[in-house]
């Protein structure tokens, strides 16, 4: 059984929906791709204001069918999320629902989101948490056949460190979602400590919810040919991204020394040319 149609599983999608439904009414363009598990969670799309929209069913095998209900306005299709049959920059806006975790290749699948999506373009991901208890039963699903078994659980900071060398950039902090266990309801105990985390909110939800706008240009996941010559630069911090694991200092503002420094990269007490990092 697919783990979108358990029990839990229809729990944690009517957690997701309001914030989907939020997200959702503040895209804009002409057209609209959703890909996810099954066509009934993109029903959210009729109270949004894009003008055409598709619906793509992420398939393990890769071939399939996609049935709509007769009062859908969208066009849908089946395959993998890496093999789009869309154009380049041919998308305003983007939804993935669970998608990513189908893909063998998930850095993949986002090089191929990242083709198809236009510059200035909106991107909602909602994806399984790595660092949640979800993440520990996928770990059990690799022991034995499981609902979660064909499900690839990623890294949201590796995830956050994709989507920037892409050029995606988080318009507001990711959001966790989800913090009740992956077994029946019933139990006293998992329910209360699903309350508490929920008003704690840490990063440890069972769903990660991203919404990123595309920039002009991004670079290449994939290794150069020959290793790069020159100084290396300095790691970029993600401020935004952070602010889900409670690093939130990370956007501060920057110490005395450094706003010394002209914007041209000289040093304001000695004139010289600052170094870059080595």
């Amino acid at each position: 059984m697919d783990w979108h149609r358990t029990k839990f599983g229809q729990r944690l999608l009517a957690e997701e929906q309001p914030r989907l439904d939020g997200l959702v009414r503040r895209l804009h363009g002409d057209v609209l791709l959703w890909s996810g598990p099954a066509p009934e969670t993109a029903q959210c799309l009729k109270r949004c204001m894009v003008r055409r929209r598709l619906y793509h069913l992420s398939l393990h095998g890769g071939r399939g069918r996609v049935r709509l209900g007769p009062d859908t306005d969208m066009v849908g299709f089946a395959g993998r999320l890496c093999a789009l049959p869309l154009p380049n920059k041919s998308v305003d806006c983007l939804v993935l629902h669970h998608s990513l975790e189908t893909e063998t290749d998930p850095r993949q699948a986002l090089r191929e989101v990242s083709r198809v999506i236009a510059p200035g373009g909106r991107l909602i991901l909602c994806a399984f948490n790595g660092f949640s208890a979800w993440g520990l039963r996928g770990l059990y699903g690799r022991l034995r056949t499981d609902m979660l078994s064909d499900l690839k659980f990623i890294n949201p900071l590796r995830l956050f460190d994709w989507l920037a060398l892409l050029g995606f950039e988080l318009d507001e902090p990711p959001e966790y979602l989800g913090y009740g266990l992956p077994l029946p309801a019933g139990k006293p105990a998992a329910g209360r400590m699903a309350a508490w985390l929920g008003r704690a909110l840490p990063p440890v939800g069972a769903a990660l919810l991203i919404f990123a706008v595309k920039q002009a240009q991004g670079m290449n996941l994939s290794r150069p040919d020959r290793p790069l010559e020159g100084p290396e630069l300095a790691v970029a911090g993600y401020p935004k991204a952070m602010q889900g694991f409670g690093l939130r200092g990370l956007g501060g503002p920057l110490p005395k020394q450094e706003r010394s420094r002209s914007l041209d990269g000289r040093d304001a007490g000695s004139g010289q040319v600052c170094a870059r990092a080595a």
